[in-house]
């Protein structure tokens, strides 16, 4: 399989900081050479970079767009050369780029229909209105599906907002409350960490439902879906969770599916992983999942 590496080093912090140490960590510690010792080519390595002009820009939400919208010229690119994509993300925010990426088509005017997939310890379904903490990292899936910061969304290449059938959440643990009431209010379709782990019947209906849905299938990780005790660089942790090796797994099931064209696997904080171990437990899921 051909594969090409996007990676976006930026979050609301800034470049290379929190989860944006984490693209870069993996590809010094021999990520490439890994993925080609299964049998894959990478074709391309491609990252996000930022003038110096748009760095100085008002505000750190219009600056995550600005890279969105970076990210998204290069996930275009990457799908018409025929490749998987495998996207190395500072956050969660990173994942509207990617959907905007891949739903550009050969017909201007006609988006691909793009289903998500996002596997997630959170729902990072919450608004400005309902978010206890503000924080932007919690409302990526919301802002996908046309809730709230409609610029933030359409800046970052999304032409059409996905609905409710197109997303699929798995493995939440941690939730707020007015968070789960807009999950329930909109029918959202939700699976448990548990059906990652059995690669359960329920998962595998919800992807032949995608694939009978969509044009393409977009798989999104936070790594906080790890547990915190063999991982505890990844996400913010919340106690719970899968092993590395259980969630390659997991992904490798649906991966098998034809329309999964793009992985990402974001909030590695390599900046504070000083033993290690969640390295170990990132590039295993890497590995478990293309393998």
């Amino acid at each position: 399989m051909k594969i090409a590496v996007v990676m976006l080093e930026y979050n609301v912090q800034g470049k290379g900081q929190g989860g944006a140490s984490g693209p870069g960590a993996l590809l010094r510690a021999g990520l490439l050479e890994q993925i080609e010792a299964l049998g894959h080519s990478v074709t391309s390595v491609k990252r996000v970079q930022l003038t110096a002009e748009e760095e100085g820009r008002y505000g750190s939400w219009h600056r995550v767009a600005t890279a969105g919208r970076h990210l998204a010229s290069l996930v275009a690119s990457a799908r018409s050369e025929g490749a998987f994509v495998l996207g190395l993300l500072a956050d969660c925010n990173g994942a509207l780029g990617v959907i905007g990426g891949l739903q550009r088509g050969e017909r201007p005017g006609r988006p691909r229909r793009v289903g998500l997939i996002w596997i997630d310890a959170h729902g990072d379904y919450n608004t400005p209105e309902t978010s206890p903490s503000g924080m932007l990292g919690g409302m990526p899936v919301a802002v996908a599906a046309g809730k709230c910061l409609h610029r933030l969304r359409t800046e970052s290449g999304i032409a059409t907002s996905l609905q409710s059938p197109d997303i699929l959440l798995v493995g939440m643990r941690d939730l707020d409350e007015l968070e789960r009431d807009a999950l329930e209010k909109d029918a959202m379709q939700v699976l448990r960490e548990s059906d990652l782990v059995e690669r359960s019947p329920a998962l595998h209906d919800s992807m032949r439902y995608l694939s009978e849905r969509e044009d393409v299938i977009y798989v999104h990780v936070d790594l906080d879906i790890l547990d915190p005790e063999c991982a505890p660089a990844a996400g913010l942790p919340s106690p719970g969770g899968l092993t590395g090796d259980e969630l390659g797994r997991a992904l490798r099931a649906m991966l098998s599916y034809p329309k999964a064209c793009a992985l990402s696997l974001v909030s590695y904080r390599a900046d504070a992983d000083k033993d290690g171990r969640t390295l170990e437990q990132v590039l295993a899921a890497i590995r478990g999942a293309l393998s």
